[in-house]
């Protein structure tokens, strides 16, 4: 969402040509965006919250069942599988308090953003009357 308020156009038109993107791009498009734009909203900080969450998520989706699934001795499986569950509680509350500060920045940005925005047409109303 920060980057389709941060884009240029329209919201929608931007979320929608990032949506389907892989998760592990998005942080770069957004840096490469900073850089376009000539201005950063975010810090070295934010990127890395993102970079964790990417990393959350990457393991849940590929590697987290790989890591019981394929062991054939019953204890050995069940074992395993709670390691896993116990690390999936963990992360669950890491992600809480990951998603908090991320909406955190999203709600800076787009307070920023949308004062910068209404500044600039107000701009060009003053300009054009």
């Amino acid at each position: 969402m920060i980057y389709s308020i941060l884009k240029n156009g329209k919201f929608y038109d931007n979320y929608s040509n990032v949506e389907n993107a892989p998760l592990g791009k998005l942080p770069i498009s957004l840096h490469e965006l900073e850089q376009e734009l000539g201005y950063s909203k975010m810090k070295e900080q934010d990127y890395g919250l993102l970079n964790q969450i990417r990393e959350i998520r990457n393991c849940w989706c590929h590697q987290c069942y790989i890591d019981f699934h394929y062991i054939e001795d019953p204890q050995e499986h069940d074992k395993a599988f709670q390691m896993v569950a116990d690390r999936l509680h963990e992360d669950e509350l890491r992600v809480y308090d990951l998603q908090q500060k991320t909406e955190k920045l999203r709600k800076s940005v787009e307070r920023k953003h949308r004062h910068k925005s209404a500044f600039k047409n107000l701009q060009f109303i003053v300009k054009h009357t």
